[in-house]
């Protein structure tokens, strides 16, 4: 009798057990999103600014000051004008990936027309307002992680001088 005693606990304790081990993989209350990132500027803008990044996945989320700057952009996997058969009803453009922070905005967006390019456009936030400080044709990311390593190794080009904006 004893013995099944012993036997009939073993499931609790196990399951005792695996609670506590699940406890200990959850995320801590105080621990950041996984949606943000810390990324350094300074090696794309030498302004030696370090600053955390909130993912953007949605236009509308965007500050409102790069949306003048930027026009109409679709979101991610949302129809838009790929190509130089254009409807006019739909962007030539579509988000990719973005992170804004306190002062800055990076978007990576294709850009549709005769070739459809990535490109990727820095802006400086101040005041309610966006001051375009880096356009890069045909570099940056096709996600959050991307975009960060891209800026951060300094492999990203600031083609501003030579590039419409």
């Amino acid at each position: 009798m004893r013995q099944f005693k012993t036997f009939a606990a073993f499931p609790l304790i196990v399951l005792g057990i695996f609670l506590a081990c699940d406890r200990r993989n959850t995320t801590p209350k105080n621990a950041a999103p996984t949606n943000t990132e810390t990324i350094n500027l300074s090696p794309v803008i030498h302004s030696g600014q370090t600053q955390v990044f909130r993912e953007v996945k949605q236009v509308t989320l965007l500050p409102g000051s790069v949306l003048d700057q930027l026009g109409a952009i679709a979101d991610p996997a949302r129809p838009f004008n790929a190509t130089d058969v254009v409807d006019r009803k739909l962007p030539m453009q579509q988000l990719i990936v973005a992170g804004v922070s306190e002062k800055y905005c990076i978007v990576s967006y294709w850009r549709g027309g005769i070739v459809l390019a990535l490109r990727t456009n820095i802006f400086q936030l101040s005041e309610g307002k966006a001051k375009l400080i880096l356009v890069s044709n045909g570099q940056g990311g096709l996600n959050f992680r991307d975009l960060k390593d891209m800026v951060e190794s300094g492999r990203i080009d600031n083609d501003m001088s030579t590039s419409k904006h």
